[in-house]
């Protein structure tokens, strides 16, 4: 090799050098912003499964105030099985009656329980049973959905149910890692339960399987009707792209694509 090329290359390695690490750093620092992304974009019930088992928390304002098809972030319960002050884990099924849309209470039989907490030296242990997505989905009278508690409209006592869909606005305390947090949720029945018949099967020992919870078997009054999901929980799909499932490939596309030029 002539001198001059080797000079060249010489002169030029520690720049290239230099310059390959430089596009590697940029190259991790996009994958890592877009991981990062991932996690923190909220989630909406509605994608969820019906039936499946929820284990995080809610914000108590976004269980009063959301839908189905909101963004909503979810929190994790801390290692005593809490929610954090102001959240909760969704609220209590009620036997006999559609409800919350994150049921819990629910022993492994798929009956309704309750609560526990005991408190030792400032620290709060709680225990909410199971908590499942029992989505229904209803439409209220004034073209708005129903709330992730199973109400329609946001202001207690003055709910927005069509005039068939009857109801029951309650209330339960929920202990946290901090203050308790009062959770506003409705029961919901048919106005003509009575010639409509029962959902469900009166069977104790066939609401859970296979670590869900099969809300079709839920024994309750007639649900009322103009709910929005299927039998199995399920949306008709937009075709829309789930940018969330998305955003991992997208992150090691980029990275791939940087590491071309290096």
């Amino acid at each position: 090799m002539p001198y001059h090329a080797r000079f060249q290359i010489s002169f030029l390695n520690p720049f290239l050098s230099r310059f390959a690490s430089l596009a590697f750093s940029m190259a991790r620092v996009f994958a890592a912003s877009m991981m990062f992304a991932v996690g923190a974009l909220a989630d909406k019930i509605g994608d969820m499964d019906q039936g499946a088992e929820f284990t995080k928390c809610i914000a108590l304002d976004d269980f009063h105030s959301k839908t189905l098809d909101d963004d909503i972030t979810l929190h994790d319960r801390d290692a005593n099985g809490c929610c954090a002050e102001g959240h909760v884990p969704g609220a209590k099924l009620y036997t006999a009656y559609q409800g919350s849309q994150i049921a819990c209470g629910v022993e492994d039989d798929g009956t309704a329980g309750g609560y526990s907490s005991s408190s030792s030296n400032g620290v709060t242990t709680c225990d909410y049973g199971k908590c499942y997505v029992f989505k229904q989905g209803l439409a209220c009278s004034d073209d708005t959905m129903q709330l992730l508690n199973g109400c329609c409209g946001a202001t207690k006592s003055s709910r927005t149910f069509t005039d068939d869909c009857m109801s029951y606005d309650y209330t339960h305390s929920t202990a946290t890692a901090g203050e308790s947090a009062t959770t506003e949720y409705c029961l919901t029945y048919d106005q003509n339960y009575g010639t409509k018949g029962n959902e469900g099967t009166t069977e104790a020992d066939d609401d859970i399987a296979d670590g869900k919870f099969l809300v079709e078997n839920f024994n309750s009054y007639a649900a009322c009707e103009g709910g929005s999901v299927s039998g199995d929980g399920s949306k008709t799909s937009s075709g829309a792209v789930d940018v969330k499932a998305a955003l991992p490939a997208l992150a090691m596309a980029g990275l791939s694509f940087i590491r071309c030029f290096i």
